[in-house]
């Protein structure tokens, strides 16, 4: 999954469905012109393998939508561990930049 989020255009289409209930691979495809039609498809593609994207069929229409689950899986089983330690990084940053500031007046 960590493959499947690397890259921004993967995350700008995980973005997109985040914000609609689902979209076909061709309104996918119109928000990234600079992009071949048949690399937005690779991108979903990758994200589908990863279980980031599910798909509905409506006749011949694909509709793409995203599944947040395993986000929200690695989430809680790993990334929240790191979460102490990103606080704690960060109140040593606040205090180094506040020692900085009071030493300059």
């Amino acid at each position: 999954m960590f493959t499947a989020i690397a890259d921004p255009t993967r995350r700008a289409i995980l973005d997109l469905l985040a914000d609609r209930a689902s979209l076909t691979a061709g309104e996918i495809a119109e928000q990234f012109p600079e992009i071949s039609r048949p690399a937005v498809s690779k991108h979903v593609r990758v994200l589908r393998d990863a279980g980031l994207v599910g798909i509905r069929k409506d006749g011949r229409e694909v509709h793409y939508s995203l599944d947040a689950h395993p986000l929200a899986e690695v989430y809680e089983r790993w990334l929240v561990r790191f979460a102490p330690m990103m606080d704690e990084s960060l109140q040593r940053l606040k205090r180094t930049v506040e020692a900085k500031r009071v030493a300059r007046r």
